[in-house]
């Protein structure tokens, strides 16, 4: 019999330390130890190791209740493995705090077309659905209807901006760009033209480069940014719809944590363990992005976008989006300086008196609703209003 045992150790040693290798492959997105691995990640692997050199280490008899027991843990393990089909399957038809949110994203992204100068941008004269939203877009790409030739007495808004400006999870006459038309045509008494260019992922760089390729030619009299806090982020090209959810060219670690991340119970778990963690992490961030170079290409693009519409004579106004006004004061500061001389309204002040969990698409997706665009278009309106009376003789 302790042959049997002996032969139980081996296989089970060979397999932790072959996990263990394969472990090491990985490449963590924030390498800081050995150019490879992040901090959290050499505990991981520490603690894997300890565990694998542990089971080495014990004598062979040890692994006698587990040979006894061979039987019912397989049957334990299926058990298992459908308890947990299951869940997923059950996860999929409830959609516990719009979980579904991921799917539709991942989606989004492979719907795009790579393009030389944006990197990505929205196939031309095409519609499809994302959840039970339906999202059409023009002959330019744009989630907008058709751009005609601007009529003479026309007063014409470009929106530049990503998602929140596309209107993610949001029917398209019902985002504030489409909500700003009506309101502005009332309170302006002439023909308004709303143009809603926003492009879910978007930064800064690639918002300003649209506008100087495409954005200026479409004649805007007024031009709205909508700054985001992931307008800091960098987007690489070339562009690969099928980058992150592909396995081929992947190492094995990669490869697995693809196939994990398909799954919707391990996606719940992981966003509730990262959306458990304190608010100051987002003072954190970014005060530690402060150093990056996002956040100096975003604050270069800001004032390059300045610079082009007062050569235009074309009025600029920035709005910076956040639901909450305890957030991102370091972010708004550095978007007011690098924007001197321009109106940069303060999103965060619209919703100290409203119930905020009202005003987004659900627990797990952050985007503004119908609700919250209603707010934003409302808000605007006044902004723009009120800004655009200085010019009056």
């Amino acid at each position: 019999m302790s042959t049997s045992y002996r032969s139980m150790k081996i296989g089970v040693v060979v397999v932790v330390w072959s996990s263990v290798l394969l472990a090491a492959t990985y490449r963590s997105h924030t390498p800081v130890v050995f150019g490879r691995y992040s901090w959290g990640y050499v505990i991981l692997l520490g603690a894997l190791s300890c565990i694998a050199l542990l089971l080495s280490l014990i004598r062979s008899t040890w692994y006698q209740p587990l040979y006894q027991a061979r039987a019912g843990l397989v049957v334990s393990g299926l058990s298992l493995l459908l308890s947990l089909g299951a869940l997923e399957l059950g996860i999929r038809l409830i959609d516990p705090l719009g979980i579904s949110y991921y799917e539709q994203a991942g989606d989004y992204v492979r719907d795009k077309l790579a393009d030389d100068q944006l990197i990505f941008r929205h196939k031309p004269s095409w519609e499809t659905r994302y959840g039970p939203v339906r999202v059409s877009y023009n002959e330019q790409g744009l989630r907008d209807r058709a751009i005609l030739p601007k009529n003479k007495d026309e007063y014409r808004v470009l929106a530049l901006g990503d998602s929140v400006t596309f209107g993610w999870g949001v029917d398209q006459d019902r985002t504030f760009a489409a909500r700003l038309e009506p309101l502005l045509q009332e309170r302006l008494h002439r023909p308004v033209r709303v143009i809603n260019s926003g492009v879910g992922g978007y930064n800064t760089v690639q918002e300003v480069t649209y506008f100087k390729r495409d954005g200026v030619a479409l004649q805007p009299d007024l031009v709205l940014l909508t700054y985001v806090q992931n307008d800091i982020e960098i987007n690489k090209g070339p562009f690969d719809p099928w980058a992150q959810s592909a396995l081929w060219g992947k190492t094995v670690p990669d490869t697995m944590l693809t196939l994990v991340g398909k799954l919707w119970l391990y996606r719940l778990v992981h966003h509730v363990f990262n959306y458990a963690l304190p608010k100051s992490q987002d003072e954190i961030a970014n005060a530690s992005a402060q150093e990056g170079a996002g956040w100096r290409q975003s604050m270069s693009a800001l004032h390059e976008l300045v610079v082009l519409c007062d050569e235009r004579h074309v009025p600029l106004i920035i709005f910076f989006h956040r639901l909450d006004s305890s957030e991102n004061k370091l972010l708004l500061e550095a978007v007011g300086h690098s924007a001197q001389g321009v109106s940069v309204k303060d999103m965060g002040q619209w919703y100290g008196a409203l119930n905020l969990s009202s005003l987004v698409n659900s627990k797990v997706d952050g985007h503004p609703n119908a609700e919250g665009h209603r707010v934003m278009a409302e808000h605007m309106v006044e902004d723009i209003v009120n800004y655009l009376s200085q010019f009056k003789d």
